[in-house]
């Protein structure tokens, strides 16, 4: 098991036990997909049917817990999910910098709409000096332009079995800005933090119901990793101001830690003397192996390895088509526990492994590329990559199951038909 697996915090607390869920048969992609082409071809062949309204039975109060896990095909709220949050294009893994619209996101309420005319935000609690900040005051201070790999947590949860159900991430939830902004530290500094202090709670403007709880969407962190080198207020991405769903007009960037950590469309910033105990904290975002155990929290990100997809594509399978010979495999791999030590690349489905050469990352924030000359014979492959970080952790060749589909970092899968 990596070492990153045994990663805790003192200071997490215990969620709310929850009922126990029946796990059911467990069935592989394929077999998914054959049952819903089976479907799909017995309607077409069967007598017309009546259209049914698409739409489920409106619920009479905010769900309570999340649902189960499942062993189906996707259901239609992950559906819709995914309709509303959109992964990466790979495509773009051979750039340093990913183009705004192809950055992956995730909003867990509705995307607040804000002016930065007049925008400020509140820092408080256990400092000395309390006060209110605005945009404009903020944007005076000194700037730093830093290139930032951003990954949701549930990266991959689309592929345990059963599957977590909520967003039905698979090798796309990533991407890299770069950003414009001040640090926070400094910010800390001056507003004066107190002896007691023991974390920083972090609140954006959108709000909403999770397992039945009206809340603003919060976060913490220590006191330390507040003042971590790289962690910034930031204002822009790529050069233009935050797009609406990037956090517009001010967002916060903790680059070593999943995306979650990084709160949009800040509002107020408090030091508090305790361990924070908000519904994001201790309700969602923890590794738990069973609805009883209290689990611990996602933080950093595990290390990873992500491909460009080579050649062309088939629309609808994803499945790629390259010509005979040398074929250029490029990508980038990041971690939350350090740099990158090396990546290798396997052609034949993770049974024998090849180095690759790596490249320069632009900041000690973002990812490193790599690339690789595969000699492709003609035939059908199964093309993966792994990444292994300075501190010693590598990829899991299979998905790890957990309740919430956490953290998965197993190899990506690419198939490849050579012709």
């Amino acid at each position: 098991m990596p070492a990153q697996r045994k990663t805790g915090d003192p200071t997490e607390t215990a969620a709310q036990p929850r009922r126990a869920h029946a796990e059911g048969p467990r069935l592989g992609r394929r077999s998914l997909l054959g049952l819903g082409l089976a479907g799909a071809g017995a309607a077409a062949v069967g007598r017309p049917a009546r259209a049914r309204g698409a739409d489920p039975p409106p619920l009479p109060a905010p769900q309570p817990d999340r649902p189960p896990p499942s062993p189906s095909l996707f259901s239609q709220e992950e559906t819709r999910l995914a309709f509303r949050n959109h992964g990466m294009h790979l495509e773009f893994l051979d750039q340093p910098i990913t183009p705004v619209a192809s950055h992956y996101q995730l909003n867990h309420f509705d995307i607040p709409q804000l002016s930065a005319d007049g925008y400020s935000f509140t820092l408080g609690g256990r400092v000395a000096r309390p006060r209110t900040v605005s945009l404009h005051e903020l944007t005076g201070r000194p700037s730093v332009r830093q290139a930032s790999v951003m990954e949701c947590a549930g990266t991959g949860r689309a592929y345990e079995q059963p599957r977590a159900v909520y967003v039905p991430w698979f090798d796309e939830a990533m991407g890299a800005f770069e950003y414009t902004g001040t640090p926070l530290r400094p910010l800390l500094d001056e507003a004066g933090l107190l002896d007691d202090a023991v974390e920083v709670v972090f609140t954006g403007h959108d709000e909403g119901f999770y397992v039945g709880v009206h809340h603003a969407f919060e976060r913490s962190l220590p006191v330390d990793e507040a003042r971590a080198d790289g962690v910034i207020l930031a204002w822009e991405a790529n050069g233009q101001p935050l797009t609406p769903a990037h956090g517009f007009p001010l967002r916060l960037v903790v680059p070593s830690w999943y995306g979650m950590a990084s709160v949009k469309w800040l509002k107020s910033i408090t030091v508090i003397d305790h361990t924070f105990h908000g519904v994001e904290q201790v309700d969602a975002y923890r590794l738990r192996f069973s609805p009883s155990e209290r689990g611990r929290p996602v933080q950093r990100k595990y290390v990873r390895a992500a491909m460009k997809p080579p050649g062309i594509p088939d629309m609808l399978s994803r499945t790629r088509f390259v010509d005979a010979g040398d074929v250029p495999l490029r990508g980038m791999a990041w971690s939350g526990f350090g740099g990158i030590a090396k990546v290798e690349v396997s052609a034949d489905d993770r049974n024998t492994w090849s180095p690759a050469v790596l490249g320069r990352p632009s900041s000690p924030h973002t990812w490193t590329p790599w690339q690789y000359t595969w000699q492709a014979a003609p035939g059908e492959h199964v093309l993966s990559v792994r990444a292994t970080d300075t501190a010693g952790n590598t990829q899991p060749l299979e998905p790890f199951w957990n309740l919430e589909g956490n953290a998965q970092n197993s190899v990506q899968r690419v198939t490849v038909r050579v012709s």
